[in-house]
């Protein structure tokens, strides 16, 4: 910027602080108290700030004329609006003849800048109900912040919006590593007393980032309702993921298996060690918890891993049948981990993530209780879904794992075969 240009910056600014010197030496600054200061100085500099936009946009200053009409100076007008500061009053300058003029700070209607709704909006996600806000905003801001169950809608009518445009985007460029799918039961419709199946898939996607990828209702965890989920996960052009990680439920698990063909599929072992343990009369599970621990989670390797299955089945097989049993089936599903990156492990074999997420929404949700509309929860736990994901830590993937994974793709019905055969040798 030229020397004369800043030197003309610097004088417009001093001219703008005297003139908000000048108002201040007019009020007795001492019948006020900081916040409502704070709330007189920010109607000033408004006053001041739209005032110097209209400045800009006509090409002139006041008494001034330019070659070029684009409107005039139209008096002022009384303005207010709510901030996290309370509601701040101004005398808002006009003018009138410029229809093209448009001003950053104000905008005709508004009741309260954007980053004031974004702040309701987060505050509305985290769990924190339509009244505690106003009365949280109250203490801040004064008796007189305009706060009704409707303002809030329309705030949060951003997630409707934005949700409805999320759940139909291609997912074509997407390249998911691991796949996460699961289920949370909700009482959705306010006046009912059942609960539906709300079903939820996050990604780690190739390059080690979190990604919430789909939302949907789905009345219960069956065939049809799981099989309906990730078709339409398949015709937003989602890929084949390297592994896709559930629990046991066989909707989900058919779904899997009849949609994702070339994909490995883990088991959540955390679901499948409570599964074992309900065939063990709890004052003897001790014992069994720890064995199977150390096959699930104890083990360095497959081969270990492989081992200690051969314990469980000599250790436990005369008093537990049902116990063995239960670890041998789907075994192989359950232990597909080990043959992966080993840092990546402990965030691939559950699916603790989405259970995590689930008590977090379920939080939420219990603020409000039944949700007036299927379309309003959906998108209060898309909003809580992606806020979840975005605080997530990423996967390291080097050169090595990506070599690793390529080896999976290729050599995926030999592998599982090959695991199989041990295990049942075993």
């Amino acid at each position: 910027m030229p020397v004369k240009q800043k030197d003309l910056e610097k004088r417009k600014q001093h001219e703008v602080d005297q003139q908000i010197i000048d108002t201040l030496s007019q009020i007795d600054l001492g019948s006020m108290s900081l916040m409502s200061l704070l709330q007189f100085g920010g109607g000033l500099v408004l006053k001041h700030a739209v005032a110097a936009e209209i400045t800009e946009y006509l090409g002139r200053s006041r008494y001034e004329r330019s070659e070029e009409f684009k409107g005039y100076r139209n008096g002022y007008q009384a303005t207010h609006f709510d901030t996290p500061l309370g509601q701040v009053k101004y005398d808002r300058p006009k003018v009138a003849d410029a229809p093209n003029f448009k001003s950053k700070f104000h905008r005709p209607g508004m009741r309260r800048p954007e980053e004031f709704a974004d702040s309701i909006t987060d505050m509305f996600i985290n769990g924190i109900s339509t009244r505690k806000i106003k009365d949280s905003l109250r203490a801040v801001a004064g008796e007189k912040v305009r706060l009704s169950r409707s303002s809030v809608s329309r705030i949060t009518k951003r997630m409707r919006n934005e949700f409805a445009t999320w759940k139909n985007r291609s997912l074509s460029e997407v390249k998911a590593a691991y796949l996460f799918l699961d289920a949370i039961r909700i009482g959705m419709r306010m006046g009912g007393t059942t609960k539906d199946a709300v079903l939820l898939a996050y990604a780690i996607l190739e390059d080690g980032t979190m990604e919430l990828l789909a939302i949907d209702i789905g009345h219960s965890e069956s065939d049809r309702s799981w099989g309906k989920f990730v078709e339409k996960l398949k015709a937003r052009g989602l890929g084949d993921p390297l592994l896709v990680c559930s629990d046991g439920n066989q909707g989900v698990i058919n779904a899997i298996d009849n949609h994702f063909t070339t994909s490995y599929r883990q088991r959540c072992l955390k679901h499948r060690e409570q599964n074992i343990l309900d065939a063990v009369p709890k004052e003897e599970q001790g014992p069994v918890r720890k064995a199977i621990k150390s096959i699930f989670y104890g083990a360095t390797s497959l081969s270990q891993a492989k081992q200690f299955v051969a314990a469980f089945k000599r250790d436990f097989q005369k008093t537990y049948p049902t116990a063995v049993e239960r670890l041998y089936a789907d075994l192989d599903q359950c232990l597909v981990f080990y043959m992966f990156p080993h840092h990546h492990w402990k965030r691939m074999r559950t699916s603790n993530k989405l259970e995590r997420l689930n008590r977090e929404l379920r939080r939420r949700l219990d603020v409000i209780g039944r949700h007036p509309d299927e379309d309003g929860c959906l998108s209060l736990i898309y909003a809580v879904t992606i806020k979840y994901a975005a605080n997530q830590n990423g996967f390291k993937v080097d050169d090595l794992t990506k070599k690793l994974w390529a080896d999976l793709r290729d050599r995926k019905i030999e592998m599982i075969e090959q695991l199989e055969l041990d295990l049942w040798a075993a």
